[in-house]
């Protein structure tokens, strides 16, 4: 009788920490995802009275393109809701995610805010 209940014990003892190790892990690889992630694509100037005719691509190499035209600066931070590139000006081009389909671009060259749309949501 003992004996069946310590296998028991044994038993569960083994498949509760088998789920601590799977549960621990599953949370381990959702924090490793590349925040870069979510900005990866094509996004257009939203603003209907905005004469500009912009879009900004952004590849899973972390290259910006402008009008799809690659941009000479790097990408000096990479967050979950932002991102900042600096042109070889030393000027910030400062994105901001507002929802799942729209980005806030906030240029310093031109002290301008531009809303941006994700290109699948155009259609």
């Amino acid at each position: 009788m003992q004996r069946k209940h310590f296998i028991k014990m044994l038993i569960s003892f083994t498949v509760m920490s088998r789920l601590f190790y799977i549960i621990k892990n599953t949370r381990k690889h959702q924090l490793k995802t590349d925040p870069i992630t979510f900005f990866i694509g094509n996004w257009h100037v939203s603003e209907p009275n905005t004469p500009i005719e912009m879009s900004i691509q952004i590849d899973a190499n972390r290259q910006v393109f402008l009008n799809k035209q690659m941009m000479n600066g790097h990408l000096i931070s990479v967050e979950k809701d932002k991102l900042i590139f600096k042109d070889h000006f030393g000027y910030e081009i400062i994105v901001t995610k507002l929802s799942e389909t729209s980005l806030n671009l906030f240029d310093e060259a031109d002290e301008k805010n531009y809303q941006l749309i994700r290109e699948t949501e155009l259609s």
